[in-house]
């Protein structure tokens, strides 16, 4: 294991789950989900707001929806390219959690419902997040334990009607570049969000805040589900789906402020209904 820097809240890089994959074999095997269909909404601009005035605006120092009890556990896509339906559907199930707070429970929702039947996007071979949110909307996710999760594209097994599915109620894809503080107001005040992201240097990531060598050539999704600016090293909270034996248990975490790995490029934020 070797630290990039000497500082202790840099990333550190070693031998993790992938460190048997060359960096091609690692695109191929696991970034090759990601197909952008320029379909967004919104521009946010720049202000001059910045972190200090957090408090006037209502927006806390630090927000963590882990522990919330918001999130189901973390997945994995194994070599399947469908980043953009996992994190899409997990940011449906937290919405959902946030919602209906009465239910005392995070629905776990079919990603593979998706990856098989959204034509749209093109299952385990890449797709958008923001397409996988107007399918979700137009046509409902069932439950996972009625359309489990195989890591693999295979043909659409339609759900019946009479089966119960919770559908995004509406949503917006967006991009936050120059605006990070408006990211976090959504995330603190809203809820975990989609994104897109690089994830090229990630390879042989094991820990620790990713603050240098990240652009912004997006090829991953991932879903944001907090972040911390009280220390020295602002950060945000990325959940992502290659397994709990990676990262901090699944988790990653990217430097505040400077649209690094591109997460500001593609947002996607939505609601849910109840089931229906």
């Amino acid at each position: 294991m070797n630290k990039a820097y000497n500082n202790s809240h840099q990333a550190v890089y070693g031998i993790n789950k992938f460190a048997d994959l060359t960096q091609e074999e690692f695109k191929a095997q696991y970034l090759t989900g990601l197909k952008r269909n320029g379909c967004m909404r919104k521009q946010h601009f720049a202000s001059a707001v910045t972190p200090k005035d957090l408090k006037s605006l209502g927006i806390p120092q630090k927000f963590d929806w882990r522990e919330k009890g918001v999130l189901t556990g973390i997945r994995n896509q194994e070599s399947c390219g469908a980043c953009w339906s996992f994190s899409v559907v997990e940011t449906m199930e937290s919405m959902y959690a946030i919602t209906y707070k009465s239910n005392f429970s995070t629905p776990e929702l079919s990603v593979q419902q998706l990856i098989d039947c959204d034509y749209d996007n093109s299952g385990c071979k890449g797709g958008d997040i923001c397409k996988a949110a107007v399918w979700a909307h137009l046509n409902g996710v069932v439950n996972e334990s009625l359309y489990p999760l195989t890591d693999q594209s295979d043909n659409c097994k339609t759900p019946p009607v009479s089966v119960p599915r919770i559908y995004v109620a509406d949503y917006a894809c967006d991009s936050f570049q120059g605006q990070e503080i408006e990211m976090l107001k959504l995330l603190a005040q809203h809820g975990p969000i989609a994104v897109a992201v690089d994830a090229t240097t990630w390879h042989n990531y094991i820990g620790g805040i990713i603050q240098f060598h990240c652009s912004s050539n997006i090829n991953h999704a991932v879903q944001i589900v907090g972040y911390d600016l009280t220390g020295d090293v602002p950060y945000y909270i990325i959940r992502n789906s290659w397994g709990a034996d990676f990262g901090d248990h699944g988790f990653i975490y990217i430097k505040y402020g400077e649209n690094l790995c591109g997460l500001t490029v593609e947002v996607s934020h939505l609601n849910v209904t109840d089931y229906q």
